[in-house]
Formats: C-alpha cells, structure tokens, sequence
C-alpha cells in the first residue's frame, strides 16, 4: 500500500516498517563510507589527461589524492601520489558490480559502499566481494605536470 492510498491514520505493515529500517540502516551506512571529494571536470586532449602539480596542492603530499571527472569517462579517476613521486591514476568504478569507490584517506584505501569490498592505493583487492584490482593507469612526470592516459 502506497502512502496516496493508505487512509490517514493508518497503520503500517510489518513489511513497510521493516524495509524503511533497512533503508535508514543503508543509508548510515553509505554516509559512513569512504566518500570522494568533489570531483574537478578536466578534458583529455588527444586522448591524455594532463593536470600542473600546482594546479593540485592535495598532491603534495604521499596519500594526496584528486578526483577528476574525465570528459569521456563514466566514472571518476582519482589520482593519487604514493610515497616519493609515486603517482598513480585509478578508475573509481569497482570490479565487483561497477558501484563508484570511495576514498579514505586516513586508511588510504579505496573502499565500495555498495558491498563493502576494499581495495590498496595500488587498486589490488584486500577485501571482497571483489576478486579483481580497480583500472590502473600509468602516470607520468613531466617536469611540474603529471600525464595519463584514461583508454
């Protein structure tokens, strides 16, 4: 029974009750997930994505990370520096059933809020359900600008 036909005053079923409870705990348990931050629109010219160091200062530090909205790309890329000038682009979209990944940066690890599954800064799995690591794409370091290539 729809809210528009329950008479005002009515009770609910068990059944309603039971699944507004599953979507209130659903809902606090995505709010507690590894979140992303506001993704920056960048356009890949020739098909290679390049972004200035000082263009990004969350880079500059080892666990920095910058989520870029490919134009082209359905998902998120986050870019990430590793230890050193390390730096890595991932394709935010989880091998388990394509749910966008989280960052959390305090655990650095990349982490699905649809199942739970967590993958390393590397994009390897370190917990299921997914079995696969996250899309990888090489950077590479030009003087004070970092270049990839989302295919």
């Amino acid at each position: 029974m729809s809210d528009k036909d329950r008479p005002t005053g009515a009770p609910w079923t068990r059944r309603e009750v039971l699944g507004a409870g599953a979507g209130a705990v659903s809902l606090a348990v995505i709010g507690c997930a590894a979140k992303l931050p506001p993704a920056r629109e960048v356009k890949a010219e020739a098909g290679e994505v390049t972004i200035r160091l000082a263009d990004a200062p969350e880079l500059a530090q080892a666990g920095g990370a910058v989520a870029l909205k490919v134009d082209g790309v359905k998902k998120p890329i986050l870019l990430l520096r590793g230890e050193g000038d390390a730096y890595r682009a991932i394709l935010l979209k989880c091998t388990h059933v394509g749910c966008t990944v989280g960052y959390d940066e305090a655990q650095r690890a990349l982490v699905c809020p649809c199942h739970g599954s967590r993958f390393d800064e590397a994009g390897a799995p370190t917990k299921g359900p997914a079995k696969e690591p996250l899309t990888v794409y090489p950077v590479t370091v030009e003087g004070e600008a970092l270049r990839f290539r989302p295919a």
